[in-house]
């Protein structure tokens, strides 16, 4: 036992129904969550390996200041090989709930699942008990069902982590899920499919030592009091109140007095207000049931929700009774793309209490059928891409007719979600041609090319920002080419928050900038819709984006809340501090850590990721096969010129600029954007850079 990490890694092998104990601190330079399932990817699953193969494993992993504490610590990162993309490349998705802390509390810094067993199985821990156990009554049930069938066998104490149908059937866009509604997506479902997994539960009755208890509550009074505002790190209130000097209607900071948790036990809950500094009112700044689903949602509220150890509370749990009748888990709970993207695919709502309530109520119950079957949105690629089909006319012609006529058009017609639910269901256990949507964009466009004729993939709506099949997160329209930057690095969408929260802070302007250039320099942040030429303030900005964010999916904080850049507090002047996960590090470990020297552990994740990259593309030329953007932002808006007022429409020269000058950042070939030898040994990869060099792979 360390400080902060628990020096073990639990090796579960479903071949040989073994399990075994290593320890782990070979690894702690990678620090831990997405450094840790990275470089055990590198080492142990062959490049070229596929990701339903027995030779690929899962990896699940948490970092030393999991379970010490600190605001929005409660992240576990499960790294695979991606179902959904082109060339199948190494991928992190990340989970919330209670998983993480449980992990760490039965004594494990990670858990690496290899092999596959004969028939269904889950994977029980408890403590240094492990075991396998038969899953047989269990395959085919939802991911609640799992959950709740396991605590009833095992015990209410255990967190279960499980795939649904969508998982068990194989589908590309398929999730797993702990406490829920807390999922990890990047197609983890099918890989536990594949190796006829279920579920993982863990139950763990240990602690996690830290070097100096009081540092860490002195730094968790401090986050909470003076740098953290709330969901995404706004830092203004969304209405104007007394003691708010600034206001964003677009901010997540809703809290306000008179606005409810309208269904909550006992009665309606005020959410009032929680001036900065206030702690023991900070779960009330946040009523997402309100900001995504609109004002009908209020009275259906029962409390917002969240991971261990966060504060912030992002998640709406809101009950539906209605929906119950008609067969659908009614309590649910999320926080992002679910709660309202389904409906899209409706062109009307029936209403079931109140007139206009009809869409609220057709996305929870679409986010209710999802949970259950496991299956993932892609950040909105999935419904955004059966609303292009249905759109655009072209279930017809992929579709045999009887497939087409056994459709719930009735229900289409009269606004009823049960077709949603339908169309998710026959994607989750693979009926007929319609769950080939669920192969993700990629293999979608691949499959009907001749038919979509190049227009799906570069459609605007569908947001598509890879040719290679990952969508955008949070791109041209975060500051132009920074946010475009942060969408090349991760082979899915990148998830990176870092740019997102500082842009969206809800601060004026002129504020973020002089906070931002003292860091960055000149230029590194446009105005909304207002966008200049690439410059070198913005790469070095984009790049603290990239690595902020995997620090904190390896440390493991909330990347949706970290880092601190900015303050709710006039008397900070609104700046943040972006030096606090260092001193965490310090306080946890008992070694002295610097911001400098965090940034460059984090960096050396990158730098394998990218890495990784390039083997399994098997090309150096970077920027042609992996960093290419599909044409939308270049084509959308065509009234405006890129760089004119009111468009964030991108240009392609730019935009190879921007390449070339965020690869001079990150060390790479700044003709390729692949690593050199050079740099890859600055980071100690030095058996990477000669495996590169194996394989002719370096510039």
């Amino acid at each position: 036992m360390t400080n902060g990490w628990s020096g073990k890694i639990l090796r579960v092998n479903l071949t040989a129904g073994t399990s075994s104990v290593e320890d782990s601190s070979k690894y702690y330079d990678y620090i831990g969550g997405t450094g840790f399932g990275d470089r055990i990817m590198y080492e142990e699953v062959p490049v070229g390996t596929k990701p339903f193969d027995e030779a690929n494993k899962i990896i699940a992993a948490v970092g030393p200041n999991t379970g010490s504490s600190a605001p929005c610590s409660g992240r576990t990162t499960f790294t695979s090989l991606s179902t959904f993309t082109k060339g199948n490349m190494v991928v992190n998705s990340h989970m919330g709930g209670e998983l993480a802390v449980m992990l760490k509390y039965a004594g494990y810094d990670a858990v690496i699942v290899e092999g596959k067993a004969e028939a269904p199985v889950y994977i029980k821990i408890k403590d240094d008990e492990v075991s396998i156990e038969s899953a047989a009554d269990l395959w085919g049930k939802s991911t609640r069902e799992t959950a709740v069938k396991i605590q009833e066998k095992d015990g209410r104490g255990f967190t279960v982590v499980a795939c649904g149908p969508a998982g068990e059937n194989l589908v590309n866009l398929s999730c797993i899920i702990n406490a829920a509604n807390h999922s990890a997506g990047a197609g983890i479902g099918a890989i536990f499919g594949s190796k006829n997994l279920k579920a993982i539960a863990v139950y763990g009755t240990g602690a996690v030592h830290v070097a100096d208890p009081k540092e860490i509550m002195k730094l968790n009074n401090y986050v909470m009091s003076d740098l953290m505002g709330s969901n995404n790190n706004h830092v203004v209130p969304s209405t104007e109140r007394p003691w708010a000097e600034y206001y964003d209607p677009d901010s997540r900071w809703t809290g306000r007095p008179g606005l409810t948790w309208g269904a909550a036990e006992g009665g309606p809950v005020d959410t009032g207000d929680s001036e900065p500094g206030e702690i023991n009112k900070f779960g009330y700044r946040c009523q997402k049931a309100f900001k995504d689903f609109g004002p009908e949602s209020e009275k259906y509220t029962v409390k917002m929700t969240g991971c261990t150890s966060c504060p912030i509370r992002c998640s709406a749990t809101v009950y539906l009774p209605e929906l119950e009748k008609e067969g659908y888990v009614a309590a649910v709970s999320n926080t992002c793309m679910p709660n309202f993207m389904w409906a899209k695919i409706m062109k009307s709502y029936k209403d079931y209490v109140d007139e206009g309530d009809g869409k609220f109520y057709c996305n929870v119950a679409a986010l209710s059928t999802a949970d259950d079957l496991g299956l993932w949105d892609n950040y909105g690629e999935l419904p955004n891409t059966v609303a292009y089909f249905m759109k655009n006319d072209l279930l017809k012609e992929i579709l045999p007719k009887e497939e087409y006529d056994s459709l719930l058009w009735d229900k289409y017609e009269a606004g009823d979600p049960a077709f949603i639910k339908d169309i998710m269901t026959r994607i989750a256990t693979k009926q007929g041609e319609l769950s080939h949507l669920g192969d993700g964009a990629y293999y979608v466009n691949e499959r009907y090319k001749d038919l979509l004729g190049g227009k799906y993939l570069n459609a605007v709506e569908m947001s598509i920002w890879s040719p290679l099949g990952w969508s955008k997160h949070h791109g041209n329209e975060c500051n132009a080419q920074v946010g475009a930057l942060t969408n090349i690095f991760f082979n899915r969408d990148c998830m990176c928050h870092t740019i997102v929260n500082a842009w969206g802070s809800g601060l004026p302007y002129d504020i973020k900038k002089s906070i931002l250039e003292e860091r960055f320099g000149e230029g590194c942040l446009d105005q909304p819709k207002n966008y200049t030429p690439m410059n070198e303030a913005k790469a070095k900005f984009a790049k603290f984006g990239v690595v902020r964010q995997t620090l904190h999916d390896s440390f493991t904080l909330c990347n949706w809340v970290w880092p601190m850049t900015f303050s709710p507090r006039k008397d900070r002047n609104y700046k943040g501090d972006l030096s606090v996960e260092a001193q965490y590090m310090t306080a946890i470990t008992g070694e002295e850590w610097t911001e400098e020297s965090l940034d460059f552990a984090a960096e050396r994740v990158l730098q394998l990721q990218r890495a990784m990259s390039v083997m399994w593309m098997g090309t150096k030329d970077m920027r042609k096969e992996h960093d290419c953007v599909t044409d939308w932002p270049f084509d959308m808006e065509p009234d405006f010129k890129a760089f004119e007022e009111g468009t964030i429409k991108m240009d392609r020269d730019d935009m190879q600029l921007a390449y070339t000058m965020l690869y001079k950042e990150m060390g790479w070939d700044e003709k390729l954007g692949c690593p050199t030898r050079e740099t890859l040994e600055k980071f100690g990869l030095n058996d990477v850079a000669d495996k590169l060099a194996s394989m002719n792979l370096l510039p």
